[in-house]
């Protein structure tokens, strides 16, 4: 009863005063006519025409759903429907007064009183407008100050959600924008005070204290060159997500969030064409091992919304998998699933799964991939990186798997550690089969992946979270990043434009010194690095480059079908030459220690010497 009551408050208050418009702008137009000096004439004329004039006025306005609108929300077409409105009105009163009741009025007169009336009924809900977003109401001393980046469509509406909430504290004290026209310029009420060459200045001297960034069209490049400056002063950053998350659904401040350290990369995701992928996934049968690891998940989960016909779950972690399952049944319940538990290391194993299952595409993502941990246990990064890879790469061989896609690494590349060995190594495998019979083996090849488990930034954030301090190898290190779901994207890519034998690279923009990523993710919390958070560096680990690589001196790119895709090109050794050194390897684990397990492996790895003794050191 309360809700139905107040749901008509606003209309009919609307409606009363809009009375009071009319018979104020009615008036008031035919004193102005005479200057206040109106013949009796025309005194009884107004007199007569009082209530058809308001009843044409009202039955026009809701007529046009005046009184049906959330005018606090009003924009350019509602002005234009009250136009229409009060046009018709004054339509409807001409006709009345001078063809219907043929009563002798100034046109005059009736013409400024239309207008003044047109004037009270916008400006009513002018009003109303105001009101709901706050203008000239309270604002507490201590709200927050806040620069918001873009002053376009979305920076507007962001400054009209903060003005319209008083309770979330914050105060929009002026815009920043790369355009030259708008420098200087009131947008919202709001001057555009900044661009990237003064910003720092600004925000100190205008005393900001939170950034939101509100440029969803804008390139990852550009926020992310945005969100960088941002992270450089004291204030905290936000972001609006982008246009292609907030596609069916208005921009408000709950999709608000605080700056992510993948924002800081600045570079356009990889995104896949969605038909392409149909195409090759639909109503086919997937397998991914090392399907509860990081990439693995959220490779199923991306796969999971292409209609496969079946989508099996291959891994040795069994809380994993069955993590994994339930929220696949969940966000899908129609997909058809197969949770197997299996290592890849039992060659039968993997036989029988594959020739059970039968898939049509393989994506082996199952691998050890701690450097230090492998580096103190070469044995096992041989028996899972690389005997596990050609158990698996066997098994797809002989249940004619049509595609087969291997999941590598920057670290593969010129190694200097026992796991970019073992994947470099993995990787030659793949090569050499792909002749050996009608399966077309593909390897995918990127850096880190920021968010998967074992990785720098979960890393940085149990470390923040402890108060500090953040452990950097060296100052100078860097590395290539990319976001989990741009893994997954990529891999998907892989399988639909890989041609068989091929080592595919991602072009990933500038490498990321590590201590940048460090210092954003500091910021990204709102403190300041080497101030309220420490920064310590520990040296580079055994195994570990200063600088990552995604090609040898040796390999060359050529272009592939996505311009964010290259082919290194490099020759392959043939199978049966491959397969002695794996016999040799497989019989060093039984009869030597791990120094000789080491040397082997990188001896076939084809690592130099030069490179060994880097990676003993």
């Amino acid at each position: 009863m309360a809700n139905g009551i107040r749901k008509w408050a606003v209309p009919l208050i609307l409606l009363l005063a809009d009375v009071v418009a009319v018979n104020l702008g009615w008036r008031l137009g035919l004193w102005l006519r005479f200057e206040g000096l109106i013949p009796r004439l025309f005194v009884e004329s107004r007199h007569v025409l009082d209530l058809p004039v308001n009843l044409i006025h009202i039955a026009c306005f809701a007529g046009l759903g005046l009184y049906h609108r959330l005018w606090r929300y009003a924009d350019s077409r509602d002005v234009l429907r009250l136009g229409l409105a009060a046009g018709v009105a004054t339509a409807g009163t001409w006709v009345a007064a001078y063809w219907v009741l043929s009563i002798p009025y100034p046109r005059g007169a009736l013409l400024i009183g239309e207008t003044l009336i047109l004037l009270g009924v916008v400006g009513t809900r002018l009003l109303v407008k105001l009101a709901a977003e706050g203008e000239g109401g309270f604002r507490p001393s201590c709200a927050r100050r806040v620069l918001v980046v873009g002053a376009g469509e979305a920076g507007r509406l962001v400054v009209r959600e903060l003005r319209r909430h008083p309770e979330l504290r914050s105060r929009p004290v002026g815009f920043a924008d790369d355009d030259p026209r708008k420098k200087g310029m009131v947008v919202a009420g709001l001057r555009v005070l900044a661009d990237r060459s003064n910003l720092a200045q600004v925000v100190s001297d205008r005393n900001i204290e939170e950034i939101i960034i509100a440029m969803p069209s804008a390139t990852r490049q550009s926020i992310g060159e945005w969100t960088r400056l941002a992270a450089k002063t004291r204030a905290r950053v936000r972001l609006l997500p982008g246009l292609y998350e907030l596609i069916g659904s208005p921009v408000d401040l709950s999709k608000v969030r605080d700056a992510r350290p993948e924002d800081f990369l600045g570079r356009e995701p990889v995104k896949l064409p969605l038909d392409a992928a149909a195409k090759v996934f639909s109503g086919r049968r997937v397998l991914v091992t090392g399907a509860g690891g990081s990439i693995g998940s959220e490779l199923c989960r991306q796969l999971s919304r292409l209609d496969p016909a079946l989508l099996v779950l291959l891994g040795n972690e069994e809380n994993q998998l069955h993590e994994l399952a339930v929220d696949l049944s969940l966000e899908r319940p129609q997909l058809r699933l197969e949770i197997v538990l299996g290592d890849i290391r039992d060659e039968t194993r993997m036989r029988q799964v594959f020739l059970r299952c039968r898939p049509d595409v393989v994506f082996h993502a199952a691998a050890h991939k701690h450097v230090p941990l492998l580096e103190a246990n070469p044995e096992e990064a041989v028996k899972n990186n690389v005997l596990g890879t050609r158990n698996v790469a066997l098994a797809a061989l002989e249940a004619r798997v049509e595609t087969f896609v291997y999941v590598s690494t920057d670290k593969a590349v010129r190694p200097v550690s026992v796991m970019g060995a073992a994947k470099r190594l993995g990787e030659m495998i793949v090569q050499s089969l792909n002749s050996a019979g009608v399966t077309r083996f593909v390897v995918v090849r990127f850096g880190n992946v920021l968010g998967s488990r074992g990785s720098v930034l979960p890393l940085f954030e149990r470390q923040l979270a402890r108060g500090g301090p953040l452990t950097v190898t060296h100052p100078e290190a860097t590395r290539y990043f990319m976001t989990l779901e741009e893994a997954a994207c990529l891999l998907l890519q892989t399988a639909v434009i890989g041609q068989g034998g091929q080592v595919l690279v991602l072009n990933m923009g500038t490498p990321v010194k590590v201590l940048e990523l460090a210092e954003n993710v500091v910021r990204a919390a709102g403190k300041e690095p080497g101030r309220d958070v420490a920064i310590q560096f520990i040296g580079l680990r055994p195994g570990e480059k200063l600088h990552e690589e995604l090609l040898t001196a040796y390999e060359q790119l050529s272009a592939t079908t996505s311009d964010r895709i290259f082919q290194a090109v490099q020759p392959a050794p043939p199978w049966t030459a491959l397969q002695q050194e794996l016999a040799r390897l497989a019989a060093a684990l039984q009869e030597s220690g791990p120094a000789r397990v080491r040397d082997l492996l990188f001896a076939i790895a084809g690592a130099t010497p030069e490179q060994r003794e880097a990676a003993s050191s």
